[in-house]
């Protein structure tokens, strides 16, 4: 298990998460939200070991990050970063077996295993016909699962995604959600994703981990954090939930409106 206890972090003196503890659910999806500066990235970034807690601890299968060598950690733990490197002259298939790189090494030769986890990988995530294609040619929607195909080659057992929403449109916003909840319940995957839209958070999560000026503000499943007053105190906004029927689940044909 994937968990943080007592964490801070602060830059120049200015904190910007505080005494956070959290334990992440194996094989659910958890979406982290709340305003900008909220410490939605901060967290993912320290859960991803690429930057190190000012205090309390971060620990996988109860053994600290410091105590996880680079390699060894990135056989079970997988992360895509919200700014993404740059693809110049990469064809799909080449960026998939970027994946690869903590069995065998950087300069190491592709074997015949890590070729069947890349083509399952793109199977996995429909970008087989794009292994030949330059990414820099592709459409934001197809790039981002290019990225998550990546990330599967690299067989580990979370992944942690910092808002790969952000620079899609609507419909391929649901693409990408889709993929995702679609990997955790065929592959058992633990994903930890960070997300702006709370309805897409509702529709396509089971945990939902809300933050405020580095703290958590509340969590739980969606249906418990999908409320009104909780919504007000993350936001700042009266927002009106549509009457669920008795047993359903967020979200049905309903959403969050914001309302004066």
């Amino acid at each position: 298990m994937l968990e943080a206890k007592d964490v801070a972090f602060a830059v120049n003196g200015k904190v910007l998460l505080d005494k956070v503890s959290l334990s992440f659910t194996p094989g659910k999806i958890c979406a982290l939200v709340g305003h900008n500066g909220s410490g939605k990235s901060t967290l993912i970034k320290l859960l991803a070991q690429q930057q190190a807690t000012s205090s309390g601890q971060i620990a996988l299968d109860q053994k600290p990050l410091s105590k996880w060598s680079e390699k060894a950690f990135a056989r079970e733990v997988a992360y895509l970063p919200q700014h993404l490197p740059a693809t110049d002259n990469l064809t799909g298939y080449e960026l998939v077996s970027f994946g690869r790189y903590p069995w065998h090494g950087l300069l190491g030769r592709l074997t015949k295993a890590d070729h069947q986890a890349i083509n399952e990988a793109m199977a996995l995530t429909g970008t087989q016909d794009y292994a030949e294609r330059l990414v820099d040619t592709l459409s934001g929607g197809e790039r981002q699962r290019l990225w998550i195909a990546m990330l599967l080659a690299q067989q580990t057992r979370y992944l942690l995604l910092d808002e790969p929403l952000s620079a899609l449109d609507v419909a391929h916003q649901v693409e990408v959600m889709s993929l995702v909840r679609k990997l955790s319940r065929e592959l058992d995957k633990s994903i930890i994703i960070v997300v702006h839209d709370i309805n897409m958070a509702a529709r396509f999560c089971d945990e939902i981990v809300a933050l405020h000026s580095g703290q958590i503000l509340t969590k739980g499943s969606v249906n418990e954090v999908f409320q009104e007053s909780a919504l007000k105190s993350i936001y700042a906004l009266r927002c009106r939930l549509p009457i669920m029927p008795r047993g359903m689940r967020w979200p049905c044909q309903g959403s969050c409106r914001r309302y004066d």
